[in-house]
């Protein structure tokens, strides 16, 4: 049976992608942590990204590697080094714009036998087949609107708060009218209709590896990326924080702590959208009636699945064409999502 490790399988979406994985896909599974521990559902091992030997160490036998670790901010690009030169598939859940570069970066020119998909979340691979959903036969691509909607009940750990707060006022660049904007993070709010239970959300600038990525991979001329809290407390705090235009990242301890104590208000559906402009207007959107943060592991464990059954990738896999949409609909319905396309004039 083939190996699958994951680094950073004991934090919160490690643990989500740990048991999609477990639900769907055949393989054996090599969890590994900073410190040992015990589990009797996979192998565990002791591997830290910044400890090259105790990565060399957890690779042996292994197939595919998944880093689920962040925030990715400040991680290093060991185990992408260590994947490459053994020819071991790689995936990471990265959200990061710097991260998610300097991986395409290192890997632009890699066709040696395995693939290499970075930002395989959410961010960009969900988005970014979306994108491809909604503009297929599109002639031309006025703009790319991405907004993701969790939802609020439920676990706030420190990798999501920390990512969540490292754009909150920060400036970043995207493109808007085919001519590069500079904006800040948490600014210009945009409302986003959802499908049911959804609905209406207005979601704000975050700074993404779309944005950097997207313009010249669907030609568009403005992209733009908007996550909220289905809170509207929270979206005016963290845009009042932005209009100071400090770096809030040291503060997310004090916002993790907040969000908790209202962790059990709302609801814990979620919802990543898509809305592409051309001839026409498209909306593609994914809805999980119900524990949302699942999504946000669903692209890596059906990357696992389809490498392990043998599905050729070789190098950087595009964010566009990984999944027919009636594979993506198939694998929505398996974990009680929906996959609902709407269009207008």
């Amino acid at each position: 049976m083939s190996k699958v490790l994951i680094i950073g399988g004991r934090g919160y979406f490690g643990q989500l992608l740990i048991d999609d994985l477990l639900h769907n896909t055949n393989c054996e599974l090599v969890v590994a942590s900073r410190r040992a521990f015990h589990s009797d559902l996979f192998e565990t091992v002791v591997a830290d990204l910044w400890d090259p030997d105790s990565l060399d160490r957890a690779l042996t036998g292994v197939e595919v590697a998944i880093c689920a670790a962040g925030p990715y901010q400040k991680l290093p690009t060991t185990l992408v080094e260590f994947c490459l030169n053994r020819g071991v598939h790689y995936i990471d859940l990265a959200d990061d714009r710097g991260f998610v570069h300097k991986v395409r970066s290192m890997t632009a020119d890699y066709k040696n036998g395995a693939a290499v998909c970075t930002g395989w979340s959410t961010v960009s691979a969900l988005s970014g087949l979306l994108a491809g959903i909604a503009s297929k036969g599109l002639t031309a691509i006025n703009s790319i609107h991405i907004q993701m909607a969790p939802g609020n009940r439920g676990a706030r750990h420190t990798a999501t708060i920390a990512s969540l707060m490292h754009s909150v006022g920060q400036p970043f660049i995207i493109c808007r009218d085919g001519k590069s904007q500079c904006v800040v993070g948490w600014s210009e709010p945009r409302e986003f209709v959802f499908p049911s239970p959804v609905g209406k959300r207005q979601g704000y600038l975050v700074d993404v590896p779309d944005h950097e990525i997207f313009p010249r991979l669907f030609d568009a001329r403005t992209v733009e990326f908007r996550a909220s809290s289905e809170l509207q407390i929270l979206n005016r705090c963290l845009s009042l924080l932005q209009r100071t235009r400090r770096h809030w990242v040291s503060s997310s301890g004090l916002l993790q702590r907040a969000a908790g104590l209202v962790s059990r208000l709302g609801h814990d559906w979620g919802a990543v959208g898509v809305e592409v402009a051309g001839d026409v207007v498209r909306k593609a959107c994914i809805v999980a009636d119900s524990r949302g943060e699942r999504i946000a592991v669903m692209p890596a464990s059906v990357m696992v699945a389809a490498l392990l059954a043998g599905v050729r990738q070789a190098g950087l896999v595009s964010y566009t064409a990984w999944l027919t949409e009636e594979q993506l609909r198939h694998e929505c319905e398996k974990r009680d999502f929906r996959l609902v396309l709407e269009a207008s004039s």
